[in-house]
């Protein structure tokens, strides 16, 4: 009797009711790990600037000393084009609103892709005005991605050069 009182309060169609919840549910997981991804990114970039600004002149920098996971090779891309999507994090949730396009169009984005093996395994937007990169190659391995770095006088960031 009290699971025929229960059915009887349920639409004649639950269907239309709980296939829409199943899909917000699924959505909402989806995009609770989007955000934290992103969250993750930016407080990358926050303490990575913050770090390097405290440095000394010419103190030696080691990448992979920095990140807490593993990757066997980087590439360091010094200026992103205007009109490169940003498909890690959707929103603005890596960026202030508009503060990205604005980055690209002065060339003032740069890009660390982490790989491990065939897959990337970390993605980083940096403002170059606060951390940039000179005499970089294009991929470098944890053993080859150590920097001497110098104060930005102009920014107030820092610039990594490749120690050689």
């Amino acid at each position: 009797m009290i699971v025929k009182d229960a059915l009887s309060v349920l639409p004649a169609r639950p269907v239309l009711y709980i296939v829409p919840l199943i899909v917000v549910i699924v959505l909402s997981f989806y995009y609770w790990e989007q955000y934290s991804k992103c969250s993750n990114i930016k407080s990358f970039r926050t303490s990575l600037s913050e770090t390097l600004r405290s440095r000394d002149d010419n103190d030696k920098f080691r990448l992979v000393d920095f990140t807490d996971f593993i990757w066997d090779k980087v590439r360091i891309v010094a200026s992103v084009k205007p009109g490169e999507r940003n498909v890690e994090c959707p929103f603005g949730w890596n960026w202030a609103s508009g503060e990205r396009e604005s980055l690209m169009t002065s060339g003032l984005l740069s890009v660390l892709m982490f790989g491990h093996g065939e897959s990337i395994v970390g993605y980083i937007e940096l403002r170059s005005d606060e951390v940039a990169f000179r005499d970089v190659d294009y991929s470098l391995t944890p053993q080859n991605a150590v920097f001497t770095v110098r104060p930005n006088l102009e920014s107030g960031g820092a610039i990594l050069t490749l120690k050689k």
